[in-house]
């Protein structure tokens, strides 16, 4: 039996907080794509390396596949506009 018990409150709590993270983050790294101060290709070599050493569980499934979309959108060359839709599209949680 488990020592403790899942709160049902909190976990859409927790859900929205780890939404707001990664828009932040989408956020911050757009306007340093935009400053020329990260190039696109450098960071898709870092992403592509962070993903090689995560390893392959179920428990870090979200995380690639956060990190794959972005990969995805740094390789195809989409504008700033399309990349900023990704974060709207984060906050609302997922796409309609």
């Amino acid at each position: 039996m488990p020592d403790h018990y899942a709160d049902p409150v909190a976990e859409p709590v927790e859900l929205e907080f780890v939404r707001g993270h990664i828009a932040a983050t989408m956020t911050l790294v757009l306007g340093l794509i935009d400053q020329g101060v990260i190039d696109r290709l450098r960071l898709d070599t870092f992403f592509a390396g962070f993903i090689s050493e995560l390893p392959h569980t179920r428990d870090t499934l979200g995380l690639r596949l956060v990190l794959d979309q972005w990969r995805d959108g740094l390789r195809s060359g989409r504008d700033e506009g399309q990349l900023r839709q990704a974060v709207f599209e984060v906050i609302e949680g997922g796409r309609e």
